[in-house]
């Protein structure tokens, strides 16, 4: 009936999957769990413990894919006609995190959405989580009336999943999920925003997330170029082309560059500021754009 799909890299997901065995067994159904290593240098020997329980299955890949082609591939070996992902690095904030999803097993598409700890971490990993809390929280989502695209958690029939894959051409992180949900919506087949979040742990340091929202910015260019997504679905992309129209956007771009360090400093910082990570991101984009 159900198969539950959880790609991972350096990253300890036995308390994710004990957690979701334990919910997914006390419903009596039949299920598998897949858990699939982008070909990590962590955690091999914890994780590899998954293999010693029933009806789950832990593999490395031989060589590392990418976040959108591991998707693919554990979609391709699922052998049930409802697919449940579920990111590594988050863990259900509910006790009924998968009775829910069964609640909404008729659905085409269901997602959660996605929430952040309670408590906040310090440096460096405090502008991860104050990211999860502004811009990708579920609560945020509804109390906005808005619903966020979030690939952490999401149920989908497997017959749709055989039609519209994650695109693979993006292997760095950043927009995959975004084009795959278009993609669903381009053909008229319904998304159900739930309210069933995973807690998103923020195990990311500010140097890393920084990176990653580089990589996010380099394949959103790559996006508009290639026409696979317009250049005002994200806010930043449309803020660039307006100013690039008022030939604006080289001001930004080097105004960028002589404050890099500085909102790199805050950004590093135990507050920092989401405006500041928000200019960061533009002047990204603008700067990237003007070297093509």
């Amino acid at each position: 009936m159900l198969s539950i799909l959880i790609p991972v890299y350096n990253y300890n997901v036995i308390p994710l999957i004990k957690e979701v065995y334990k919910q997914v067994s006390l419903c009596g159904i039949s299920f598998e769990i897949l858990v699939f290593d982008d070909q990590s240098d962590l955690f091999l020997k914890e994780n590899g413990a998954i293999n010693s329980l029933p009806e789950c299955s832990f593999r490395k890949l031989p060589k590392n894919i990418g976040r959108s082609a591991i998707r693919n591939l554990l979609a391709s070996e699922a052998s049930y006609d409802k697919l449940l992902f579920i990111d590594a690095g988050t863990f259900p904030e509910n006790e009924n995190f998968i009775k829910t999803y069964l609640e909404n097993i008729n659905r085409k598409v269901v997602t959660g959405g996605m929430t952040y700890l309670k408590e906040p971490p310090k440096k460096p990993y405090k502008l991860r989580w104050i990211y999860t809390k502004k811009r990708e929280s579920v609560s945020q989502s509804a109390a906005n009336k808005r619903s966020i695209v979030c690939s952490s958690n999401f149920l989908i029939n497997k017959n749709i999943f055989d039609i519209i894959t994650f695109d693979e051409s993006l292997q760095k992180y950043g927009c995959e999920d975004v084009v795959f949900f278009d993609a669903i919506s381009k053909r008229e087949i319904p998304i159900h925003y739930i309210i069933n979040p995973v807690i998103h742990d923020a195990n990311d340091d500010a140097e890393t997330f920084i990176r990653k929202t580089e990589f996010a910015v380099e394949n959103l260019i790559k996006l508009i170029d290639t026409n696979k997504l317009a250049y005002d679905r994200y806010k930043v992309s449309s803020l660039y082309y307006k100013m690039n129209k008022l030939k604006i956007d080289k001001v930004v771009s080097f105004v960028f560059r002589i404050s890099k360090n500085l909102l790199k400093k805050n950004l590093h910082s135990s507050y920092p500021s989401i405006l500041c990570y928000d200019f960061y991101r533009l002047g990204y984009f603008c700067l990237t754009k003007n070297k093509t």
